[in-house]
């Protein structure tokens, strides 16, 4: 005598064309699910009489409710307005955020990609800043969904992940600025130019002439310590530059920091302006420009995508959302008259 197949939760899910931790949700009346979406569930569950087995459920699925943010370096203005975004949008979906900081360090981010398994997590949100040359390898053997938030990096379409980045280079905004407000010997200063490579690579692109060692600046790191060396390096030339592009903005504040103790006025001296738009930029003085990586945003779009990739249990077909960011134009590089000595 044949008995009857139990209707399993990936019958269910499969009938009702969502995925299983979907399922699971509806049955539990969990959040980050729509009440049509629910009541189509529960209705698949009636009509196949499925008797959910709430234990070998949770073994099956092995949700956590959790999902890992890795950041570069959480002393930077930029990264408490990324994570508190992740946070807000996480929370509406009861989800718990577990914060990791890679010092944008290329040993630190492939450890988090090969240790992601130990965190218990649903899913990855990275925002890389070194680039490792095995980065795209690991995420796509990785068996939890990743979102990368990604500045500075050309990613090919191989990488099994949803990115979420801008739709034009930041630095080229910076560039095309600084020769509209007719400064011409432009300074560059940040970290190694393989780090944020495209950041430096708009630098040398954009100029109408080959690269003038002289006025590069290559730090440790994107403090506003690096800023301040760059200053002193700077001031300390025979000819100044007349404007410096900065990697980001603590780069930026270190530098119009200095200058004021040098006594170099910005921007009559030299104009500087800096990436990420962080709060921190409208507390100096001279207030400083900036371009808007729109971080809060770009963090919501990936943490929305990272979710729904959890909760439909979806592979394939990777989204590609691009952002368009915006320069904002203060007091450190406002067009003036600048008298200039023969």
């Amino acid at each position: 005598m044949s008995s009857k197949r139990k209707v399993t939760i990936e019958d269910v899910a499969k009938q009702a064309g969502v995925g299983i931790a979907t399922v699971s949700r509806a049955i539990n009346n969990s959040g980050g699910i729509s009440e049509k979406t629910k009541l189509h569930i529960l209705q698949v569950i009636d009509e196949m009489g499925f008797v959910p087995n709430t234990s070998a459920q949770s073994l099956k699925i092995r949700q956590t409710n959790q999902i890992a943010l890795a950041v570069p370096d959480i002393r930077n203005a930029i990264i408490p307005d990324i994570a508190w975004s992740v946070e807000q949008v996480a929370k509406q979906s009861d989800y718990r955020v577990i914060q990791i900081n890679t010092s944008g360090n290329a040993k630190l981010e492939l450890d988090t990609l090969r240790d992601v398994k130990k965190l218990h997590v649903d899913g990855l949100i990275i925002m890389p800043l070194a680039y490792p040359k095995t980065m795209v390898e690991l995420i796509n053997k990785l068996n939890v969904p990743v979102s990368i938030i990604n500045y500075g990096k050309r990613l090919t379409d191989t990488v099994k992940a949803d990115i979420v980045s801008l739709s034009k280079l930041e630095g080229n905004m910076v560039m095309e600025h600084l020769h509209n407000i007719g400064r011409t010997r432009i300074a560059y200063a940040g970290t190694q130019k393989d780090v944020i490579e495209d950041r430096y690579y708009a630098y040398e692109h954009s100029l109408q002439h080959p690269v003038d060692v002289s006025l590069v600046y290559f730090g440790e790191d994107f403090s506003i310590q690096t800023g301040r060396s760059a200053a002193t390096y700077f001031f300390s030339l025979k000819n100044m530059p007349d404007a410096i592009y900065a990697v980001n903005d603590m780069v930026a504040i270190g530098i119009v920091n200095r200058f004021k103790e040098l006594g170099v006025r910005v921007p009559e001296d030299v104009a500087v302006v800096g990436i990420d738009n962080n709060l921190w930029t409208t507390l100096t003085t001279p207030q400083i420009s900036s371009v808007s990586i729109m971080g809060a945003e770009v963090a919501r779009v990936a943490t929305q995508l990272l979710l729904k990739r959890i909760q439909e249990n979806k592979s394939g077909e990777y989204e590609r959302v691009q952002l368009e960011p915006r320069l904002i134009v203060r007091e450190s590089s406002v067009l003036i008259s600048r008298n200039i000595s023969p």
